[in-house]
């Protein structure tokens, strides 16, 4: 029993502990870098792995928008910070809320928007070698926040990550990120499958 519970608290270390994050998503057509720097190791006021500075670089493709004929897409940009815990609503569950800006030309008819979401990460209780865990986050900007041509930004997300090794994890899921505009109500920039690895360091 006291060794299951130190494993436990080192896979669960190694997920919380105070680490940058870079992860890398693909499919057949869309690529999406990610970047997330831990404020709480560069500051020692901050508690680790509590407040996050994130940015993102995104290149979607037509095939998995919906744009004007006219239109096509183009790279994707975000920057904002998550503050983030573990959760006393289960062992292993980490929640947290942040803001950011995000902004794509999408040639004549820019969206630039600041949405306020959540997060959630979540560590599957089963006792095997390989952790696995499932995760999410929705991010919303109503009209007030949103700016250019947009009315509105709506960014969801579902995976479901394997942890290979410590600091490495092999990730899928599902995105879907809408961006309304003046002009066309029912436009979005991505809806799409995805495979990627995550890395913690």
């Amino acid at each position: 029993m006291l060794k299951k519970l130190l494993l436990g608290l080192l896979l669960t270390g190694s997920v919380s502990y105070a680490m940058h994050e870079f992860e890398l998503n693909i499919n057949n057509k869309d690529l999406d870098l990610h970047l997330g720097l831990d404020m709480g190791q560069f500051n020692d006021t901050i508690e680790p792995d509590s407040f996050l500075i994130q940015g993102r670089l995104m290149k979607g493709d037509r095939d998995h928008a919906r744009l004007p004929y006219d239109q096509e897409t183009n790279i994707l940009t975000e920057l904002g910070f998550v503050v983030q815990s573990t959760s006393a609503l289960a062992e292993g569950l980490t929640l947290g809320m942040g803001v950011k800006l995000a902004y794509t030309p999408l040639d004549n008819q820019s969206v630039f928007a600041m949405p306020i979401g959540v997060v959630g990460d979540y560590m599957l209780p089963f006792d095997i070698a390989i952790p696995l865990h499932i995760g999410g986050l929705f991010y919303y900007a109503p009209e007030v926040l949103s700016f250019e041509e947009s009315t509105r930004y709506i960014e969801y997300q579902a995976n479901f990550d394997i942890q290979l090794m410590e600091r490495a994890f092999i990730t899928t899921g599902y995105r879907g990120i809408k961006t309304p505009t003046k002009e066309r109500s029912n436009a979005y920039y991505n809806h799409s499958y995805f495979v990627g690895v995550r890395f913690l360091f």
